[in-house]
C-alpha cells in the first residue's frame, strides 16, 4: 500500500479533524497564532484551515528551514531557494540538520494551507533551540520541533506580550543522535550551541 502522504488529502483532513480541534479545545478558543514548518504540508494546512474557520482573527505562519523554497512562495508567490540560484546547483543542494521539513514544490496538502506569513530558521537556530529546550525545559526534541519553536518565538515577539501562540512538538531527539545531538558533527559544522538563553534569536 502506498500512502502518498504528500499528495493524499487524508493527511490534511486528519489534522483538520483532530489536531486543529485539539488545539482549539486546549486553548479554550483563546489562540492568536499557530506556526509550524511543512514537510508534506498536512499539519500546517489542516490546522490553519480549522482554526481560521473557528476564528478568522487567528493568524497562521510557516517557519522554513535551509534549502526550502516555501518561505519565498508564501511571502512572494515564487517558489525559490537561494540554493537554486543559477551557477550554484549541486547534486546535494543543502547539508542541513533538519530532516523531514522543507521542500521545493507545492504539495496538494500544502496548497490547502491558509497562511498569513512566513519566517526562516537556520541550522544554528535549530541547534541552539534544541539545546535550550533540553536544558531549560527538559524536552529532548528533534530538529523539526526545534525549528517550530524558533518560529513560535519569532511570532510571539512579533505579536507582543499577552498573546497565545501555538506550535507542535512533532519529533523526539532519539532519532537525531548522529546529527543534532552529536558533538563532533555539530563542532565540524560550527553549530555547537553556545547561548545561555534565547539571545541567539535577537
Amino acid at each position: 500500500m502506498f500512502a502518498d502522504q504528500f499528495e493524499n488529502e487524508a493527511n490534511y483532513r486528519s489534522h483538520y479533524t483532530t489536531t486543529g480541534p485539539e488545539i482549539w479545545a486546549q486553548t479554550n478558543g483563546k489562540i492568536d497564532a499557530f506556526v509550524a514548518a511543512a514537510g508534506t504540508g498536512g499539519t500546517v494546512a489542516g490546522v490553519s484551515c480549522y482554526l481560521k474557520e473557528r476564528s478568522p482573527a487567528v493568524k497562521a505562519y510557516l517557519v522554513d528551514p535551509p534549502g526550502s523554497g516555501l518561505y519565498n512562495k508564501v511571502l512572494k508567490g515564487v517558489m525559490y531557494a537561494s540554493t537554486e540560484q543559477e551557477g550554484t546547483r549541486r547534486r546535494h543542494q543543502v547539508d542541513t540538520i533538519t530532516e523531514g521539513i522543507g521542500i521545493n514544490r507545492i504539495t496538494r496538502n500544502f496548497n490547502l494551507a491558509k497562511l498569513d506569513g512566513a519566517f526562516k530558521a537556520t541550522d544554528r537556530e535549530a541547534s541552539e533551540m534544541a539545546s535550550y529546550l533540553l536544558k531549560e525545559e527538559g524536552l529532548f526534541l528533534g530538529s523539526s520541533s526545534a525549528v517550530n519553536c524558533v518560529g513560535a518565538v519569532r511570532v510571539a515577539r512579533q505579536l507582543g506580550p499577552g498573546h497565545t501562540v501555538v506550535t507542535v512538538l512533532c519529533d523526539g531527539g532519539a532519532r537525531y543522535m548522529s546529527k543534532l545531538y552529536n558533538p563532533k558533527f555539530l563542532e565540524a559544522r560550527n553549530l555547537t550551541a553556545t547561548a545561555s538563553g534565547l539571545e541567539f534569536l535577537d
